[in-house]
């Protein structure tokens, strides 16, 4: 008689369910990972806005209201495939950069604030401003 060798049905599906019940953890897992690389990306093409408005308080004491003032390009230029537009304004008694995002699984909740002020010990930036979903905010933003 011969011996077979393999593995018993008992055995297979036993590790089906546990390739399913990981499966069930990361699936979501990278998602969300994959949004919030994607809100990165925005924040990465905002730091040269973020030089400049600085630069321009720096040399002018007061803050821009526009792209324009602040020497960056019109808001629509910064459009990437997960970016809408960056732009500046004016926000109270400093400038806010306002970074609107095109995911489609952020649905309406998709912008994201970076503001500052001089609050006399230096300039702050803060990026907690905007409708992004707290789960897909950097943890610098959070």
């Amino acid at each position: 008689m011969k011996h077979h060798r393999g593995f018993s049905l008992f055995e297979l599906l036993i590790a089906m369910s546990i390739v399913s019940i990981l499966a069930v953890i990361a699936v979501p897992m990278y998602l969300n990972y994959d949004v919030r690389a994607k809100i990165t990306e925005g924040l990465s093409f905002a730091q040269p806005i973020k030089s400049l408005v600085t630069d321009y308080y720096l040399s002018m004491g007061s803050w821009p209201d526009s792209n324009a003032t602040a020497g960056a390009e019109d808001p629509a230029n910064y459009r990437t495939q997960y970016i809408d537009s960056i732009s500046v304004s004016k926000s109270g008694a400093g400038a806010a950069i306002t970074i609107t995002y095109r995911i489609a699984a952020l649905g309406g909740n998709n912008t994201i604030i970076m503001a500052t002020s001089d609050s006399g010990n230096g300039m702050q930036w803060t990026c907690s401003g905007g409708s992004l979903v707290e789960k897909y905010r950097p943890s610098a933003c959070r």
